[in-house]
């Protein structure tokens, strides 16, 4: 079964849970699924001011932004190794 968007949205914002600097490509390596349209999801994530992106040299990297934690923290992504794992949402096929 694919992700929906909302899944999509929040492991990235898993991936970049610890603060640290990623590319687009390491993102995706790091969500462990397909991507259809990253530029789209991290796009979304900028304008959302989930995450940041900033230019080092002349690559772009992604961090999370304190709105981005605090996201982070309400779905207890840490927790479980499922998305919505540790949250009262259930997902509905």
């Amino acid at each position: 079964m694919a992700l929906s968007r909302m899944e999509k949205y929040l492991a990235v914002i898993k991936v970049l849970e610890n603060g640290d600097l990623f590319t687009q490509k390491q993102i995706v390596e790091e969500a462990d699924f397909e991507i259809d349209s990253p530029e789209e999801i991290l796009d979304f994530l900028v304008d959302a001011q989930l995450i940041v992106e900033k230019k080092v040299g002349t690559k772009k990297m992604y961090v999370i932004t304190e709105k981005g934690e605090r996201l982070h923290n309400y779905f207890r992504l840490s927790d479980d190794s499922e998305i919505f794992g540790g949250s009262n949402i259930s997902r509905i096929d």
